[in-house]
């Protein structure tokens, strides 16, 4: 559904960032164009071959599983499918279509998941890109002689971006809630999960390269997210370059306005994604945890595997 309602507001946002992307200062080099385009391809690639390969590593487990205790003796195919959706055929009798789509729904539901944190870091990772680009242009002038209208056209073109940023904000906040929220669920889970036996090697490598991966992908999805606050923050560091005989009313001006303004994705204006966010996430985790451990009851591996 969020999608749905992101392909409605797409076209018009697509519109209103190209127009504000034209007028930044042009990039001199064709390295310096094509390294946005390869960093967003990198990230997909890692993130999608990790995600097909915990994919297998899953189905690896199960079949593990179906060897050892499989829920219809005989016919492996149909207790592969059956373990695959078991919380689903526990209320409702098995049928191979139904088993089938359950096996069609969780490939779905299990990229679908990655997705929502490739785009959400693909769009950051553009944003402060387009942040960075400024900032560059500004550095590169800085220690030389610089006009009021300068620092006048340099500071529309950074409120131009800030914008751009809250225009992306109201139509991606919601995916970014689904996706930090999603995120911190499964992790609570998967760690009180790593106190408990795992019934085969199988089982381990795949719980903990899942574990492993999720985190990894939670912690990039919150540096690259966050680099937008960085590099919104970075012009301050460009005005301290400015010798004091060049400094204008409208250089002050732009000043303030970066010190003030809090230039960042968020998570439906519940919070912000700053680098402040990554240790918050983890308190929030260790709490969680604490108090998971309070009610939780070690289960037992299937009677099928022991002895």
């Amino acid at each position: 559904m969020a999608f749905f309602q992101l392909a409605r507001k797409w076209p018009a946002l697509m519109v209103t960032w190209e127009s504000i992307e034209s007028k930044l200062p042009p990039l001199k080099t064709e390295m310096q164009k094509a390294a946005l385009a390869h960093r967003i391809k990198m990230i997909t690639l890692v993130a999608t071959v990790c995600s097909v390969v915990e994919h297998l590593l899953s189905m690896l487990g199960i079949i593990y599983y179906v060897n050892g205790c499989p829920a219809m003796p005989g016919h492996p195919i149909q207790s592969f499918l059956f373990s695959n959706w078991a919380q689903f055929f526990y209320f409702f009798e098995y049928t191979n279509l139904a088993g089938i789509f359950g096996k069609v729904l969780n490939v779905i539901s299990t990229f679908a998941w990655n997705f929502n944190d490739i785009f959400v870091m693909a769009v950051s990772v553009a944003l402060s890109a387009r942040f960075r680009q400024l900032n560059e242009h500004m550095l590169r002038a800085a220690k030389q002689p610089t006009t009021e209208k300068f620092w006048m056209d340099n500071r529309i073109n950074y409120r131009n971006m800030c914008k751009l940023c809250e225009a992306t904000d109201d139509t991606i906040s919601i995916i970014t809630l689904l996706c930090f929220s999603n995120n911190l669920f499964f992790i609570c889970g998967k760690i009180l999960k790593s106190l408990q036996k795992k019934p085969s090697w199988s089982h381990s490598v795949y719980f903990w390269f899942s574990l492993g991966f999720l985190l990894m992908r939670t912690l990039m999805l919150s540096l690259f997210s966050a680099e937008i606050n960085d590099e919104s923050k970075r012009p301050l560091v460009v005005f301290r370059s400015v010798p004091s005989k060049f400094w204008c009313p409208e250089l002050k001006r732009f000043s303030e306005e970066v010190t003030t303004d809090v230039v960042a994705l968020s998570g439906m204006k519940f919070f912000h994604l700053t680098r402040g966010l990554v240790l918050s996430v983890a308190g929030s985790i260790v709490t969680y945890e604490l108090v998971l451990l309070q009610f939780n009851k070690e289960d037992k591996v299937n009677d099928c595997y022991e002895g």
